[in-house]
């Protein structure tokens, strides 16, 4: 019988320098998925947040108008749009003895102000939308520096969206996901952003107001971007654009 015999191999010192330079520059490869080149020219790098694939049309900046803190007329509003308002609160405060209208005019039950019993002592600034297709509603509120400052940069404010009725009064307002609490409400001076789903055809409105301190000779300029994008269900915010300070 043929006995069995081990072979061995012998490397010289260059094949052995070669298969460690090889080794040493595989690494540099690694991740994968960042290093393997994109067949499409157009592709994200791996550590681009998804947002910057969105590309959204804004409008001119348009200056808030008063409407006896009601909401005005209805901006429409697509997927990939935004528009821009500005505008500045005048006055801050909270009145827990104040009586407040109820019932809109189409007999709806009214679902501002946000809070009961009471309502706001200041302005109530309003930007109305119509949404004409179904995605994720994305507000970034910016509230002026100096105005923030002028405040201690501890006063509270709200931003938050309702739904209007035929009559364009506030009859509902939408909650943070999983939970009871009104979306943008009881928030800090500063920057505010927030993003929710919405369907096609509602129309809405986010009411900007300042609750605290009370003092009616505070003043505090707003700057609103609210934009329509695609909607991601585990991350209703992940394509909602990044706005510029």
């Amino acid at each position: 019988m043929r006995s069995a015999r081990q072979t061995s191999i012998q490397l010289g010192p260059s094949a052995v320098l070669a298969a460690l330079l090889v080794s040493a520059t595989g690494c540099d490869g690694w991740p994968r998925y960042a290093n393997k080149p994109s067949t499409d020219e157009n592709a994200l790098p791996p550590d681009a947040p998804p947002s910057s694939g969105i590309q959204v049309t804004w409008s001119a900046p348009t200056l808030e108008e008063e409407n006896g803190s009601e909401p005005g007329e209805a901006v429409e509003l697509a997927l990939l749009e935004g528009i821009v308002h500005t505008g500045e609160l005048s006055g801050m405060g909270w009145d827990v003895d104040a009586s407040v209208k109820r019932v809109s005019a189409c007999d709806n039950a009214l679902a501002f102000p946000p809070d009961a019993p009471g309502t706001y002592t200041g302005d109530v600034d309003w930007v109305t939308v119509e949404i004409v297709e179904t995605g994720v509603l994305c507000l970034s509120l910016l509230t002026d520096a100096e105005g923030s400052d002028e405040i201690g940069g501890s006063a509270r404010i709200d931003a938050v969206l309702y739904s209007l009725d035929d009559c364009n009064e506030p009859t509902a307002l939408f909650v943070e996901d999983g939970t009871s609490s009104p979306i943008g409400a009881d928030l800090p001076v500063g920057t505010v952003e927030w993003a929710i789903g919405v369907e096609a055809g509602t129309m809405a409105a986010v009411g900007i107001a300042g609750f605290w301190p009370d003092d009616e000779t505070l003043t505090l300029p707003w700057d609103a971007h609210l934009s329509l994008v695609p909607g991601i269900a585990a991350a209703p915010s992940a394509l909602c654009p990044e706005v510029a300070e």
